[in-house]
């Protein structure tokens, strides 16, 4: 509250002050210009409360998130995205290889947070039919191209 006084206060000071000089200087020549600067002065002493607003602090009209809550967000939304792409894509890579091998199977990838920002697979469970010199080729492959132990290597199916 007594901030809301002390704004109100330097507004009619600032109102005070320059209808004084106002009437100081009516009908001279600088009574105009010094109008125009009374008037700047008090726009000035209204509006200085907004100028220390800290917009990334506000939060969104849509939202109602903060800036710091959005890219947080949006950080944790790209992670799950990369992290999907990954499992994705190596589970099409092992499917195509395993197609090569002469296997039919699906294959479903876990992947984890190596690094900062970057993933790696950590698990596959693959599930069709293949013959078992098949299954140890392309355990042999997973373990030595995608570094997925045998241990990790989940086979449903025969």
């Amino acid at each position: 509250m007594t901030a809301i006084k002390a704004y109100l206060l330097r507004l009619v000071y600032c109102g005070l002050l320059v209808s004084l000089a106002n009437a100081l200087l009516r009908g001279r020549k600088g009574g105009r210009a010094l109008a125009l600067c009374g008037g700047c002065l008090l726009i000035l002493t209204a509006l200085r409360p907004l100028l220390r607003v800290d917009l990334t602090r506000l939060p969104d009209l849509v939202t109602g998130l903060t800036r710091t809550e959005r890219q947080a967000a949006a950080r944790e939304k790209n992670r799950e995205l990369l992290r999907g792409l990954v499992e994705a894509q190596t589970a099409e890579w092992i499917e195509t290889r395993a197609r090569s091998l002469g296997m039919e199977l699906e294959a479903r990838v876990e992947a984890e947070e190596a690094e900062a920002e970057s993933f790696v697979p950590r698990a596959a469970a693959l599930t069709g039919t293949w013959t078992e010199a098949q299954r140890e080729a392309l355990s042999a492959i997973l373990a030595a191209e995608l570094e997925i132990p045998t241990e990790r290597q989940s086979w449903v199916g025969g």
